[in-house]
């Protein structure tokens, strides 16, 4: 009976040996499954970057306005008589924080001295004794 007993018992452990190795493969082949996929939890600082819109420089350029006028009409026949007499590209725009069309010189001065020569010729002629220098910023 003792031989039986520990036929029985060497039965059993065979068995459980065997349940637990075909186990395992099945567990192995579902941890391979899961660990192809990673998921990442955090960004290391070094590779989070800041994007930023660069700077634009402004310029300022320096219009030479010869006329202001509540009338469009007016303004655009004194650009007219202005052009003939000056012989140079005169604009006409509309300045809403005046309120008024505003006659110009085009294109505007690049630096300062250059439009107060200008400015300073016009002087010569009655039609544009109150010529005045403006300051523009744009945007490069």
């Amino acid at each position: 009976m003792k031989s039986y007993k520990i036929l029985v018992t060497l039965v059993l452990i065979s068995f459980c040996i065997f349940i637990s190795c075909s186990s395992s493969e099945k567990t192995q082949v579902k941890k391979q499954e899961t660990d192809s996929l990673y998921i990442f939890d955090e960004i290391p600082p070094e590779d989070i970057f800041k994007l930023e819109s660069p700077v634009q420089q402004s310029v300022d350029v320096y219009v030479v306005q010869i006329g202001a006028f509540s009338n469009l009409d007016r303004a655009k026949q004194f650009a007219e008589e202005s052009r003939a007499k000056l012989n140079k590209d005169i604009k006409v725009e509309f300045n809403e924080k005046k309120n008024l069309y505003v006659v110009w010189i085009h294109p505007p001065f690049q630096d300062r001295t250059a439009a107060e020569t200008f400015r300073n010729g016009l002087w010569n002629y009655k039609e544009f004794r109150d010529a005045w220098i403006i300051t523009l910023e744009s945007k490069k």
